[in-house]
C-alpha cells in the first residue's frame, strides 16, 4: 500500500497523472507552520472527482488561524498537455498551470494575468507525495526573481468526518444481534408474520 518503496524509482518527467495511483479524493487533516513567523497552521481538505471525471475539486478550510476556505480545481488540458489548477477564495481567484507531475512533486504556478486582490504577485503551490496517505502542500510567494517558502502543511489521510461522528449506540449488545435487530426492524412484513400464530 506504501508508495516510499518506490520513491527512489525514475517516473517519466511531465506527466499529467498522478504517480502510483494517487488521488486527492477523499479527507485529508493537515497541519504545519507558516516560515516567517513560526504560527500553526491546521486545516482540513475535502477532494471529489466531478461527474464527468475530468476535475477534482479540493476544499481547504482552516482550523487555525479560523477564517479561510479555498475551492481549488485541479484538470487536464489535454489540448496543450498541461494541467490546470484554478484557486477561489474570499479574495478573489487565480489561474495556475503545470507541465504535469515531475516524479512526485506536483507545480503548479499562478500565470501573469492577476486576478485577485493580491495584485500581480507570482506564487506557486508544490504539492508531495509520500505514499497514498500522505502528502505535503507547500506555498511560495517571488521574491526579487527567487523562490520563497510563505507556507508549508503536511497532510494525511483522515475517515469521512460523518463516520467519526455517529453516535454510539446507547445499549450494549453483540454485533450478530444488533444486525438481526437492523434486519427485522427494516422488514415489518417479517415482523407481522412472525406474530402468527401458525
Amino acid at each position: 500500500m506504501s508508495l516510499t518503496v518506490s520513491l527512489g524509482q525514475a517516473l517519466q518527467p511531465s506527466s499529467l497523472t498522478p504517480p502510483d495511483g494517487f488521488s486527492f479524493e477523499g479527507y485529508w487533516q493537515c497541519s504545519g507552520s507558516f516560515p516567517g513567523s513560526g504560527r500553526q497552521h491546521r486545516s482540513v481538505y475535502h477532494g471529489e472527482s466531478s461527474a464527468d471525471g475530468k476535475w477534482v475539486d479540493i476544499t481547504e478550510t482552516d482550523i487555525e488561524p479560523k477564517g479561510f476556505i479555498g475551492r481549488y480545481e485541479l484538470g487536464t488540458d489535454a489540448g496543450q498537455s498541461k494541467l490546470v489548477f484554478i484557486n477561489m477564495n474570499s479574495a478573489g481567484y487565480a489561474i495556475f498551470e503545470s507541465p504535469g507531475w515531475y516524479g512526485y512533486t506536483l507545480t503548479v504556478t499562478s500565470t501573469d494575468v492577476p486576478h485577485n486582490a493580491s495584485g500581480a504577485t507570482k506564487n506557486r503551490f508544490l504539492y508531495t507525495i509520500h505514499d497514498r496517505q500522505h502528502f505535503d502542500v507547500e506555498s511560495q510567494i517571488q521574491k526579487a526573481g527567487s523562490w520563497a517558502p510563505s507556507d508549508i502543511q503536511h497532510c494525511a489521510a483522515q475517515r469521512p468526518r460523518l463516520a467519526v461522528d455517529y453516535p454510539q449506540p446507547p445499549h450494549e449488545e453483540g454485533v450478530l444481534s444488533a444486525i438481526v435487530r437492523a434486519f427485522v426492524e427494516s422488514k415489518p412484513t417479517l415482523l407481522l408474520a412472525l406474530e402468527l400464530p401458525f
